[in-house]
């Protein structure tokens, strides 16, 4: 065995950035650890009126399912008029992702994970350059007159050009302009994550 030289306590030095203590960045409808509201989250069947996939940080509608169902809530997406939850990935973990789309996504007949409005959840979702030009450090945490924009899929500032919409009653305390993940689609319809938008972390 001469000749081969064991070092079995030999140190080196820590990979750059093992030890980080603080990042930057929200993912999109990651709701953020609360004890006080965890058993706030929410589980629905997705109706078959749903077309296309649902995924985290997006506005629902909660719908009363028809008499005698036993699965929880009707799952539907909002209206011009009403949207009263948002979905998250948290404990969803049967997200169907492909390696095209890995963005875990929610179809018609399964369930999906959320929090109603008024529950106290905390949640990033992305927002308008309007809603991020709130944070100027003067604006007061908890400014509302916001909209869940059904074209953009983003949270938009209320005025007469977005009032097509349906009103959310939620409240901004944080804003985070880059390290985000949000959803989008990509010119082939796939489901991705991306990191251009900015993030509000909302009080829903």
């Amino acid at each position: 065995m001469s000749g081969i030289s064991l070092q079995p306590f030999k140190n080196m030095g820590a990979m750059a950035g093992l030890f980080n203590v603080s990042s930057a960045g929200y993912t999109q409808g990651d709701a953020q650890d609360d004890p006080a509201v965890r058993l706030q989250l929410c589980s629905g069947v997705i109706s078959d009126s749903v077309t296309t996939p649902l995924w985290g940080g997006v506005g629902v509608l909660e719908c009363i399912s028809a008499a005698g169902g036993v699965s929880g809530s009707t799952i539907t997406k909002p209206t011009a008029s009403n949207c009263n939850a948002f979905s998250v990935f948290n404990q969803a973990y049967h997200g169907i992702t492909t390696p095209s789309s890995p963005v875990p996504q929610y179809l018609a007949g399964g369930s999906l994970h959320y929090y109603r409005i008024g529950s106290g959840a905390r949640i990033p979702l992305p927002i308008s350059s309007a809603v991020a030009g709130l944070a100027t450090g003067t604006e007061p945490v908890g400014s509302d007159g916001f909209v869940w924009d059904l074209e953009n899929q983003c949270i938009d500032v209320y005025s007469s050009s977005t009032s097509g919409n349906p009103k959310v009653n939620i409240r901004l305390i944080n804003v985070s302009t880059s390290g985000n993940l949000t959803v989008s689609k990509d010119t082939d319809g796939n489901v991705v994550w991306d990191d251009s938008m900015p993030v509000g972390l909302f009080l829903i």
